[in-house]
């Protein structure tokens, strides 16, 4: 490759990538933006359609006894998938069946759904009578809403998670991946605008979350376009889009799903990574399950409707300014400062939380004072920390996280990635749900998750505490397999 010019201080900041590398990251940053895009629209209206049942706990019913074990079929599908297809037409396949099942529930469940609801098995009285267990019945009862909740979150796996980043890696180096990755991640800020704006747009109806999905769904076709163009354009003119040519390699058969997951356990390294992904997705997944659970008792669809929306605006534009101001300063101090911004956050961002949880009697009179209800208080506050945790995650975490695999080799890029963002992201969202269903809330909460908030927050703490200490580890093995790469290359 050309030897480049080192940006100025100011450009370093603002745009520091070069003239001949907008071939790559212009359609990387539309492909990103339309996959995020997606995946901040589901994850709105799958929270939204949930809400309607009027039973907040579902959601973590539904994640422990559908969204986990439905993930780890994918990912095994997904294992096997590249076994025996290229990377294209993996990708291809991943977005086409999600292309199938988002056009099936908008043009057949959703207008059926009166049928399909089991309105006649499991009615109000059915949930009244078993009130600790109202959560699970209501995730039974609603069935096509689960389906597509659990849909929904593994869009975010396997297309956003493994998929993309997947591509992303065997056509980036470790160089660029510092540079750009970082600014990548505007596409998903833009997107969370534009979610947040077209669900102000729409009343809080079940048809307009409908017609949500089925935008989704024209998204995902032209998704499939784009990705086309690009991945003809790499076949064709491989060299400026790889940045060093590989060696051949013995080919190594093929792992199984629980041979990949033995592959994980072995490797310290994957595992230090897999740790960030669970710990993440365990504290995301305690500290929205209370708050979402304060959202319900609003009792307000609109107001709730709101809410969701103010969150993917305001997490949008603080994840640009983040971009545009922080994150290649933060970056420039080391992977270990940039890694460990995000679990700062979210530790400063719980405390704050339940405290105002706590206080909440104390704060009635500022509440007053605004015109609010200490109720609605507490919730616009957890929606604040709930965007200021996911805009750091959407620019340090997730980048830092990908620069990690980088060094790695191909079986461990591809296997140990799927292993580890294809479970491991939806194991620590799977194992809080699990702790929550099938313990916290029947047994010591009484059905209702308000009464065992506090003990959650000290859960929270310890899982913060794991995530901070991988991230120690995982930066002196990641510093000594860059350092031994550059070795090499100089050799």
């Amino acid at each position: 490759m050309e030897n480049n010019k080192k940006f100025g201080r100011i450009r370093s900041i603002i745009f520091p990538i070069y003239r001949h590398e907008l071939r790559k990251f212009i359609p990387l940053a539309v492909i990103f933006l339309i996959i995020s895009l997606n995946y901040s629209v589901l994850r709105n209206v799958k929270d939204l359609f949930i809400f309607s049942t009027g039973v907040g706990e579902t959601i973590n019913y539904i994640k422990t006894v559908g969204v986990l074990p439905f993930t780890i079929i994918l990912t095994i599908i997904y294992g096997r998938l590249s076994r025996v297809v290229d990377r294209d037409t993996r990708f291809m396949i991943v977005v086409g069946y999600f292309l199938v099942f988002f056009g099936f529930f908008y043009f057949f469940l959703y207008p059926n759904m009166d049928k399909l609801v089991l309105y006649q098995w499991l009615g109000d009285d059915t949930l009244e009578k078993y009130a600790r267990w109202r959560g699970f019945l209501a995730s039974i009862k609603y069935w096509p809403f689960a389906l597509l909740y659990m849909n929904a979150e593994a869009w975010g796996t396997f297309v956003l998670g493994v998929s993309f980043w997947t591509f992303a890696n065997e056509i980036t180096s470790l160089e660029q991946a510092k540079r750009i990755y970082s600014f990548i991640s505007l596409s998903s800020g833009a997107a969370l605008i534009l979610s947040g704006i077209f669900l102000s747009a729409l009343h809080p109806t079940l048809r307009n979350l409908n017609l949500l999905v089925g935008v989704t769904f024209c998204l995902m076709l032209l998704l499939l376009v784009i990705y086309s163009a690009l991945a003809r354009d790499i076949r064709r003119k491989p060299e400026l889009y790889r940045i060093e040519q590989k060696t051949e390699k013995k080919k190594k058969a093929k792992k199984s799903f629980i041979q990949s997951l033995k592959f994980l356990a072995k490797s310290n390294y994957l595992a230090l990574i897999a740790i960030l992904v669970i710990s993440y997705g365990m504290v995301i997944n305690f500290f929205e399950s209370v708050w979402k659970v304060h959202l319900t008792e609003l009792g307000d669809s609109s107001l709730s409707k709101t809410i969701y929306a103010q969150q993917s605006i305001y997490t949008g534009i603080l994840l640009i300014f983040f971009v545009a101001f922080l994150a290649s300063p933060i970056i420039a101090r080391g992977w270990r400062f940039a890694a460990s911004v995000t679990p700062i956050v979210a530790l400063v961002a719980t405390v704050l939380f339940f405290s105002t949880l706590y206080f909440k009697e104390t704060l009635s009179p500022i509440a007053q004072s605004l015109g609010v209800t200490p109720a609605l208080l507490a919730a616009e506050f957890g929606l604040v920390n709930v965007v200021f945790i996911k805009s750091s995650k959407y620019v340090l975490f997730d980048t830092t996280k990908e620069r990690a695999y980088i060094p790695l080799d191909e079986e461990s890029k591809t296997q140990g990635k799927a292993a580890v963002d294809g479970v491991g992201s939806r194991l620590g969202k799977g194992l809080s749900s699990l702790i929550l269903s099938a313990y916290l809330i029947p047994h010591l909460g009484g059905g209702s998750i308000v009464n065992v908030q506090y003990l959650i927050f000290f859960i929270i703490m310890i899982a913060l505490a794991a995530w901070l200490v991988a991230i120690n580890k995982l930066s002196v093995k990641f510093h000594e397999l860059t350092t031994k790469a550059s070795l090499s290359k100089d050799e």
